[in-house]
């Protein structure tokens, strides 16, 4: 059996174990192994390959779900800085307004005091970065599940997060609305 340790796979399982069950995700890692040594046309070939995988089986909800589960740490790094600059400025427009002035892996868009949007200038995700085919948007909504931790880091309350936009489905840039 190949070897499916890539990190990108085991939080995958572990998604799949949570919504839909140790059945299915050892089927999915039997079908689509990804070993921490694929090159990058194989992480993106397996990246297509799952995303057909979950949207022939699964509702949406479920995918988000599964998909979520797959966020590449819980934000803390940022959602420190933000909690800094809400500290600093007292508002969460305030909030928006330092964040754009000092960071520029990314920016924000103020909507309301419970309503932001979170934007990213190019793809950061290491599976798919490197290559320029688009994806399904499955493939992007880990990045949900990577904002709802980090915002309600922020916040001290639940969020939601709704992908609006996605460079690996040809937009120009990432974007992320955030709701409390």
């Amino acid at each position: 059996m190949a070897k499916n340790d890539n990190a990108h796979a085991v939080r995958l399982a572990e998604g799949m174990v949570t919504y839909v069950g140790q059945n299915a995700a050892c089927e999915l890692a039997e079908k689509y192994p990804l070993p921490k040594s694929a090159d990058i046309e194989k992480k993106h070939a397996w990246a297509e390959n799952i995303c057909e995988y979950l949207e022939e089986r699964f509702e949406e909800e479920k995918i988000l779900q599964i998909r979520k589960e797959c966020k590449c740490g819980d934000g803390r790094s940022t959602a420190n800085k933000l909690i800094k600059y809400l500290n600093q400025a007292g508002s969460i427009e305030g909030m928006v307004a330092l964040f754009n002035k000092k960071e520029t892996f990314a920016s924000m868009e103020y909507l309301s005091d419970n309503k932001v949007l979170f934007c990213y200038p190019q793809c950061y995700c290491g599976c798919v970065k490197r290559v320029s085919r688009e994806l399904s948007r499955t493939w992007c909504y880990c990045t949900l599940g990577y904002a709802e931790s980090m915002f309600k880091q922020v916040l001290q309350k639940d969020v939601k997060a709704t992908l609006l936009k996605s460079i690996k489905t040809g937009a120009d840039s990432c974007v992320i609305e955030v709701e409390w």
